[in-house]
């Protein structure tokens, strides 16, 4: 969406903290090679979090750099030779038992569990921790379903593909991390979040079209849309995402009109998706590969 519906901003504290999150990545042996670290920091995937929560102490902004850099790890992980283990990997994440004495796969998986109970003890209700736990459930939950057709080789139904892309995309951790306030939960916005996720998500789709055609990956809707539409595939989500804005301006105005103690929440979904919208369209990560050496660590 063009103009201030959409708002965004960028914590003053993203760049120390990206710094500072590099840094303990790589010490705690979560990079693969110097290269990775640069792409990493070139694509300024800390900078994710910094969009998404400009307003939250530079302590807890850096708890959430580290959990979603272990994330966006994660994905990178599985794009790499989908395989059983890979399930098996998820398993142990969605149990929270991981060897604890293997190599980098395993060190990633240990750091999100760690930072996974860090981030739901920061939540201040029993209520709020189940619902993140919840969230992780399905995150993990939609991440198997994705392994297992890309180990068959299937091209997901489209239908399938919009319901689970949500949850495997991370959109709703996201969600959760900006539920900080108690108050926030007498907010009916349930449809409105869903909404958002799904607004997020083929918006990303878009986005990253190029890159995963590049790479033969078809979990994405433009690609999946291709097939029964060809060049008109691009148009109709365009379409979509203008209805989808609509939508999340009307269901916004709704909320805030039966309950005006909402407007906080709602200021603050409106900004996450002003965020991710930001932070997609300033990183290079959905355009072109970068390798490098190391300039940050030493």
């Amino acid at each position: 969406m063009k103009g201030p519906l959409f708002p965004s901003a960028l914590h003053r504290s993203t760049g120390e903290c990206d710094l500072k999150v590099l840094r303990w990545a790589w010490q705690s042996g979560l990079f693969e090679s110097h290269a990775e670290l640069e792409r990493f920091r070139v694509e300024k995937i800390n900078w994710f979090a910094g969009f998404l929560y400009p307003e939250i102490d530079a302590e807890k902004l850096t708890l959430v750099m580290q959990f979603f850099l272990g994330l966006f790890l994660l994905d990178d992980l599985l794009d790499q030779d989908p395989s059983l283990s890979h399930m098996d990997y998820l398993e142990g994440l969605s149990r929270s038992s991981m060897n604890k004495d293997k190599g980098r796969k395993e060190r990633i998986g240990n750091r999100l569990l760690e930072l996974k109970e860090k981030l739901k003890n920061s939540f201040p209700e029993e209520n709020s921790k189940r619902e993140w736990e919840g969230s992780w459930k399905e995150y993990l939950n939609g991440l198997q379903w994705e392994i297992r057709n890309k180990i068959e080789g299937k091209i997901p139904d489209l239908e399938d593909y919009k319901y689970f892309r949500p949850y495997s995309s991370g959109v709703f951790l996201a969600i959760q991390l900006a539920r900080t306030k108690k108050h926030f939960k007498n907010c009916e916005t349930g449809i409105l979040e869903s909404t958002i996720a799904r607004y997020i998500c083929l918006s990303n789709d878009l986005v990253s079209l190029s890159k995963e055609k590049k790479a033969n990956d078809f979990y994405n809707e433009l690609i999946i849309l291709q097939a029964s539409f060809g060049r008109d595939a691009e148009a109709i989500a365009k379409k979509e995402l203008g209805v989808l804005e609509e939508k999340i301006v009307s269901l916004s105005r709704l909320v805030t009109e039966n309950d005006e103690s909402c407007q906080t929440w709602i200021n603050r979904l409106l900004h996450l998706v002003g965020g991710c919208l930001a932070w997609s369209a300033m990183t290079v990560r959905y355009f072109s590969p970068v390798n490098g050496k190391p300039t940050l660590l030493t």
